[in-house]
């Protein structure tokens, strides 16, 4: 069995990438994409994940207690846990889960918002003292970029990423660029999400 914990600051996409996986293992689209193979999803866990504001009417993301899936793979039985606890650094209970999963999970998946500075979410793994000495990095909301951008920008995040990670030993095992939001066009950039969580967790 594999614990991967995905880490990131507020509304980098941790949850939604979780959700898409999710997606993909009920729908069998798992067996389509590249090293797919058969799962069951075993159990999920999204508890105070979102807050609908009366007012405004707009989704923010409150994530207080890690998120969770559980997923198996068929052929060999075994079982795979994936965690995402919330980014927000200020909650007491929120820095107490990602504590334990930095602890507990056997690879992180360094999760990046592409549509904000990579300087700015730095600030959240400085807090994390536990990590393994390699990690995979996700750049998530690819979507968000115009295609005229997209290489210059993750290229230019890649060396930020590694440049940070370096300074504290770590080295970056792989790196994945993905949207985990399903828009219209991004299916490879969905697929890239999916094979991302079932590559890492079953290797």
């Amino acid at each position: 069995m594999t614990n991967i914990g995905l880490l990131g600051a507020v509304s980098v996409g941790k949850t939604t990438i979780l959700r898409l996986f999710v997606k993909y293992l009920k729908t069998n689209k798992i067996d389509e994409v590249k090293g797919g193979k058969s799962c069951t999803v075993v159990k999920t866990d999204f508890s105070g994940e979102a807050v609908l504001d009366p007012e405004t009417g707009i989704k923010e993301t409150k994530t207080i207690h890690p998120n969770r899936v559980v997923f198996r793979e068929n052929e060999l039985k075994r079982n795979h846990t994936l965690f995402a606890p919330g980014g927000d650094r200020g909650r007491a209970v929120v820095r107490m889960g990602v504590i334990t999963i930095s602890r507990i999970a056997k690879q992180i998946i360094a999760v990046f918002a592409c549509d904000r500075p990579v300087k700015e979410q730095f600030q959240f793994f400085r807090d994390v003292r536990f990590f393994p000495k390699q990690i995979y990095v996700c750049f998530n909301k690819i979507d968000l970029i115009p295609d005229n951008q997209r290489t210059q920008t993750v290229e230019s995040m890649k060396s930020e990423v590694i440049e940070f990670f370096a300074k504290r030993n770590i080295v970056v095992k792989e790196f994945y660029t993905v949207s985990a939001e399903s828009v219209g066009g991004m299916e490879s950039f969905n697929d890239k999400a999916a094979e991302m969580i079932l590559f890492i967790a079953t290797t």
